[in-house]
């Protein structure tokens, strides 16, 4: 007769919400490490969206990770993935106020190397700037 181990049966289960908590400590110590960047990337996808309400009206613009992604392949350096940072900055892109997540269906990534994961379409309704 052999002996068998058991394991507490939610040894093993996975743990939405713990590793939900896990993954938003890991972008909030890195929005913190690289916050000008983010400010600056959040200014331009805030222009995009809004230049894209003008385009497409309110009920179909909206933004991704994408969008950000185009402007960082673009060569300036100022939205240049800041050196040493993960590519999973951008997860925290839209992590701030005035950005929801859009009623549109989720949105499968076309970037080289993204594996074509879904993203998140996101609206800006946060302040506007006026007119100077």
């Amino acid at each position: 007769m052999s002996t068998v181990r058991t394991y507490p049966p939610d040894l093993f289960t996975p743990r939405p919400e713990v590793e939900r908590a896990k993954a938003a400590s890991v972008l909030d110590r890195m929005a913190e490490e690289r916050r000008a960047w983010l400010e600056r990337m959040r200014a331009v996808l805030a222009d995009v969206y809004r230049t894209r309400v003008k385009m497409l009206g309110e009920a179909q613009a909206c933004v991704t990770a994408d969008d950000a992604r185009a402007f960082m392949a673009t060569g300036r350096s100022d939205w240049a993935l800041p050196a040493g940072a993960s590519p999973n900055l951008l997860g925290s892109l839209f992590r701030a106020p005035g950005w929801i997540r859009s009623e549109h269906p989720d949105h499968t990534s076309a970037t080289h190397g993204s594996h074509a994961n879904n993203l998140y379409r996101w609206r800006y309704v946060g302040p506007r700037r006026s007119a100077a």
